[in-house]
């Protein structure tokens, strides 16, 4: 009956941080992405 796992608070603040950056990152490409293309169509 041994439920209780330990979880390191730190490790799992890291990889929460390491996914906030990367979608922060593929965020922006996807924005720029679309503003480039809305301005290709305009022409």
């Amino acid at each position: 009956m041994d439920s209780f796992t330990y979880i390191n608070i730190f490790e799992t603040k890291g990889l929460e941080y390491l996914l906030l950056l990367s979608f922060w990152v593929l965020f922006i490409y996807l924005v720029r992405y679309l503003s480039t293309s809305d301005k290709k169509r305009k022409h």
